[in-house]
């Protein structure tokens, strides 16, 4: 019996994994549709994986940069005395 697309969302990594592992000997067809969904799923992961560090770097670049902003005005204000 072939899922829906819902259904097949709602499984689990490994349930999908091991889904494909007990089709694979059955079938040509469902493996690629299995696999792929595999992979789509690992593709997603590595993009929110990515987003999350994208978003480290931007807040890691906004405390440098006041920081920066912040000792040169230090210098400044020593250097004017």
């Amino acid at each position: 019996m072939a899922e829906t697309y819902e259904e097949l969302r709602k499984l689990s990594m490994d349930e999908l994994i091991q889904r494909y592992d007990r089709v694979a000997k059955n079938t040509v067809d469902s493996q690629l549709f299995l696999r792929e969904e595999i992979a789509r799923r690992d593709a997603e992961a590595q993009t929110a994986q990515m987003i999350r560090i994208n978003n480290q770097m931007r807040y890691m670049t906004i405390i440098i940069t006041i920081s920066t902003i912040i000792s040169t005005v230090a210098v400044i204000i020593s250097i004017l005395r």
